[in-house]
């Protein structure tokens, strides 16, 4: 039995045998990213959003906490400074693209009326993909086409919520990352005291294929905005197979 043992060993390490562990991976759509939603607190002064929520961009806005409470609103449901949400039994860590240590890049996509946009993703098979979006003025009628590396591509539709309304129970790929938020003017001045949410949508990705690319397209109603991105790639625990060296 030891000898076994030893042999299988001995096998996995000269065929270069290797396990992946399953990985969550923050997107990097910052290419994408036209404007700053969240008002944050910078250096210790308040840097005021300056392409909104909702109003096609021109109404309302999110704050961090921080920025919150320096605002005067001390009971305020805020965004967390660092952009960053915990785990939890719904969805892996996830990081959006605002933070209080910077008070100049860019932080969200919008697109009033009819549109559409892309953003790469790492070539990996992902068991997870989500995009984290708003949409005001109503729902947002969003058709995604997920685009694999093989060539091949998959078509989502989804009827995103307006971002004062939970999802439908019966819309299980749908879900709040952010929940009962407040929003501001740009001036500051609290527009309403909660009620506002941040949508997740799953995409539900081939897991056996390479996914390298998510394209948007959206209808005329709503106002969306396009937050980012998480996976989660697949633990394939399959061997990554090498030709042994020949001897000459």
């Amino acid at each position: 039995m030891i000898t076994r043992t030893l042999c299988v060993i001995l096998f996995a390490v000269r065929w270069g045998l290797s396990v992946q562990a399953a990985e969550v991976i923050q997107v990097d759509v910052r290419p994408l990213l036209t404007g700053r939603t969240v008002t944050t607190l910078t250096d210790g002064k308040l840097v005021p959003w300056t392409k909104g929520v909702d109003g096609a961009g021109f109404a309302d806005g999110f704050m961090t906490l921080e920025a919150a409470v320096v605002n005067g609103d001390t009971n305020a449901q805020a965004l967390p400074g660092d952009g960053c949400f915990k785990a939890t039994a719904g969805h892996p860590e996830v990081r959006l693209n605002f933070t209080n240590a910077d008070g100049k890049g860019c932080q969200t996509h919008g697109v009033a009326g009819e549109g559409r946009f892309s953003f790469l993703v790492p070539g990996r098979q992902y068991q997870r993909m989500m995009v984290f979006m708003t949409s005001a003025e109503g729902p947002s009628h969003l058709r995604f086409q997920l685009v694999y590396g093989d060539g091949t591509l998959e078509q989502r539709a989804v009827v995103l919520p307006d971002y004062y309304n939970v999802a439908p129970a019966e819309e299980t790929n749908i879900f709040c990352l952010a929940t009962n938020l407040a929003k501001w003017s740009a001036s500051g001045q609290m527009a309403e005291r909660d009620q506002h949410y941040i949508h997740g949508v799953e995409l539900h990705p081939d897991a056996s294929r390479n996914l390298i690319s998510i394209q948007v397209a959206k209808t005329v109603p709503g106002y969306l905005v396009f937050w980012g991105a998480t996976g989660v790639t697949t633990n394939q625990g399959v061997a990554a197979i090498k030709e042994p060296s020949q001897s000459p």
